[in-house]
């Protein structure tokens, strides 16, 4: 039990310290209280939280939050390289900015405020993904008693406008591989497999079973400090998917350990230069999504605007109208719930109301008509 005990300061003025035991059963001591009632309260309440398993040691709030940053990130022994990359680049600017402050300062006012000065200079997306990352941080501060609750929940942040996903129609992607000259079967295999770039981009000869017409999805690569680095895909599990046998007509096997689709010197395909050496021309000759614009002498200019990764989305429809199901969809896109494959794409099915109804119908009909007692004549 904690006592209350008065003393004097330097100065002549009266101060209380209370004298308690914490957890772990060392004694320690919290001074500087200007009233008894003041030093009671707080002894009352060090006791409940105590009992709650909610007891924080003054001393561990006094971690600065870029050392405790820093500690939270070199926990974290599963993230991918570009993931990681990501994380670098929140420490070493948002969270750099602050790194001084003690993590038993950070208040929910204070990152109410903190997310105000970000908003003011970055995109909504972009102000979620680094309150993200302090979110974590101070998670795991929560966890280990150097916070009894996370500042950083119950904070309003900025809305992020939805972006209309873009689909092609069957006749727009022929177009487009058509115009894709040389890298026509590239075009095919994203638009109708629906894999991330950095699959495709390390899609290996013997990852490929044309017999079978399947496609074994184990790696991924990306670009992190201007190195290639090689990992596994986006959420950590392999996948086979189906490779549509118009598609594998186009692929003539190399060596079991060549790029099935490596750049113009041998090595590992860039977004950046598909983009500027043949996407964007491509897209134009197909003539896609054109937006007008006009520029400061007058005159009126069509643009053509359609992204690499836009041929997932084109996959995932071209897959629900083939009639493909929630469950072989998640599969095909190695998303890692059927819950995110429903969210992004449940509004494709259509609505089924009708359909439902007469299948209910026909259940209620045939029930009925196994059920329905007679009289005796």
């Amino acid at each position: 039990m904690a006592t209350i005990e008065k003393y004097e300061t330097r100065s002549g003025a009266t101060r209380y310290r209370v004298r308690y035991r914490t957890p772990d059963h060392r004694q320690t001591t919290k001074r500087g209280f200007q009233t008894k009632r003041d030093a009671t309260a707080w002894a009352e309440q060090l006791e409940v939280d105590k009992r709650k398993g909610s007891y924080v040691a003054p001393a561990a709030g006094r971690v600065k939050l870029g050392e405790y940053a820093r500690e939270w990130l070199d926990s974290k022994h599963k993230l991918k390289p570009s993931t990681r990359a990501r994380y670098e680049v929140v420490l070493s600017t948002f969270i750099g900015e602050h790194s001084q402050i003690p993590l038993g300062d950070i208040s929910r006012q204070l990152v109410r405020e903190w997310v105000l000065d970000l908003s003011a200079n970055h995109a909504p997306a972009s102000v979620h993904k680094t309150v993200g990352v302090l979110r974590q941080v101070l998670a795991m501060a929560v966890r280990e008693n150097r916070l009894v609750t996370n500042p950083v929940d119950g904070v309003e942040l900025p809305s992020v406008q939805a972006v209309e996903q873009r689909f092609l129609t069957l006749e727009q992607l022929h177009s487009l591989a058509e115009a894709a000259g040389d890298h026509r079967a590239l075009v095919y295999v994203m638009g109708t497999c629906g894999l991330r770039f950095g699959e495709v981009a390390e899609l290996r000869w013997r990852d490929l079973d044309l017999q079978k017409l399947q496609i074994r999805v184990t790696r991924s690569v990306a670009l992190v400090d201007s190195k290639f680095v090689v990992g596994s895909p986006k959420n950590g599990k392999g996948r086979t998917v189906s490779l549509p046998a118009f598609v594998a007509d186009l692929l003539t096997p190399g060596d079991a350990d060549a790029l099935l689709f490596p750049d113009s010197t041998g090595g590992y395909m860039r977004g950046t230069n598909v983009r500027r050496r043949w996407w964007a021309e491509a897209v134009s000759a197909a003539k896609l999504f054109p937006r007008t614009v006009r520029g400061n002498d007058g005159r009126d200019t069509v643009l053509y605007e359609f992204k690499i990764h836009e041929l997932r989305h084109t996959a995932a429809s071209l897959a629900i109208q083939g009639g493909a199901n929630i469950k072989s969809l998640q599969n095909m896109l190695g998303h890692e719930s059927a819950a995110l494959t429903l969210d992004r794409y449940g509004h494709l099915y259509g609505s089924d109301v009708e359909a439902v109804g007469v299948a209910i119908n026909a259940l209620l009909t045939r029930d009925c008509g196994q059920n329905v007692v007679t009289d005796a004549a």
